[in-house]
């Protein structure tokens, strides 16, 4: 019997042995395992610092970025404004390294082609477009059409205001703002009384109905200010002299003209020479070495700057920061200046007059 148990005993010491050799094993297995996943955990997290120091690396970055093609949309090219504005965006392309094309309708301020010229290009996507429509609402149609594409959009001087459209930021100056001042200031040169004409811009446009809305305010109160007539001129210089012309036979006591754009300004003065009626006085919005030497010569009395040249370069300004991941503020806005002969020598430098 004492055998036997010895013999348990032995089969059962046995027995342990084998099952302790077995965790043995088992642990020593898994120290590899454990071992093994160190390393893919530290592979894990190289990307991540290497992300955390990517900011220091800004020039590959910009290096990176360079290569874009942008789309300007204009509403037109027979103006300096939009010239400057042209050629002041596409300066701070190239200097990016990028390329631009600018999209330009025959018909000056013409929405459908405007949506026309949108939905051609999308048939080869630029990657990025800077957008002045002609019409706030109307351009909807292709604006949708590029938000689908998920091309971004830099909007400038012309605010897109369609329902449930996207864009970047609007890059811009407020036109109330500045029609009341350029209001105002024509107001103090008339002794605040006075017979006024208003030559609009294109009917329906975003920036027309704000200028003309911060004119008719100013003027409102100011009682001594008669506004005797408010007509369209599109922006045109030659409509403006036409309907100037109109206007002039019509009211024969007019002291001054308050023109929405320098076009129209222009055409205004050659009107009033026409007529012999070199008295009136004329302020217009927008500037041009033109509308400059104009001043000095005492065609027209002064202009507001809208610094048009200045949102051109600032919407290349906003695409780049958009590529690169700054966080965007909705608007970015520019200041006006009223140019007249407390400044006019600036100007003058600044285009190169003697």
């Amino acid at each position: 019997m004492m055998k036997k148990n010895v013999r348990r005993a032995a089969a059962v010491a046995m027995m342990m042995t084998m099952i302790l050799a077995g965790c043995g094993k088992s642990e020593e297995s898994a120290a590899p395992a454990a071992a093994g996943a160190a390393p893919e955990t530290k592979e894990t997290a190289a990307p991540e610092e290497t992300a955390a120091q990517a900011p220091e690396t800004g020039d590959a970055a910009d290096q990176d970025l360079s290569g874009k093609r942008a789309v300007l949309l204009v509403k037109k090219l027979s103006s300096s404004y939009w010239t400057e504005l042209e050629a002041a965006a596409k300066d701070k392309c190239e200097e990016y390294g990028w390329t631009m094309e600018t999209l330009c309708p025959v018909t000056a301020d013409s929405n459908e082609e405007q949506i026309q010229l949108l939905e051609q290009s999308l048939l080869d996507p630029p990657d990025v477009y800077l957008l002045a429509p002609a019409d706030s609402e109307g351009i909807t149609p292709a604006i949708e059409k590029i938000n689908e594409a998920g091309v971004p959009i830099i909007n400038l001087a012309t605010k897109i205001t369609g329902e449930g459209l996207e864009y970047v930021t609007f890059v811009g100056v407020e036109y109330y703002d500045i029609a009341t001042s350029a209001a105002e200031a024509l107001v103090d040169l008339l002794g605040g009384e006075g017979s006024v004409l208003i030559l609009e811009g294109t009917t329906g446009s975003q920036t027309s109905t704000d200028i003309k809305a911060g004119a008719d305010d100013v003027f409102a109160k100011n009682s001594g200010i008669t506004v005797l007539d408010s007509q369209p001129a599109n922006y045109q210089r030659q409509e403006a002299l036409t309907v100037t012309q109109n206007l002039l036979q019509k009211y024969p006591e007019v002291d001054a003209i308050f023109a929405s754009n320098g076009e129209m300004a222009l055409g205004a003065a050659e009107a009033v020479r026409q007529a012999g009626r070199d008295g009136i006085k004329i302020c217009a919005l927008n500037c041009s070495e033109e509308l400059v030497q104009a001043i000095a010569d005492g065609k027209i009395a002064f202009t507001a700057d809208d610094v048009s040249w200045k949102m051109g370069e600032q919407a290349s300004v906003a695409a780049m920061d958009y590529f690169k991941g700054v966080t965007m503020e909705k608007e970015r806005m520019q200041d006006a200046v009223i140019v007249n002969e407390d400044n006019l020598s600036e100007y003058k430098a600044k285009y190169g007059i003697q």
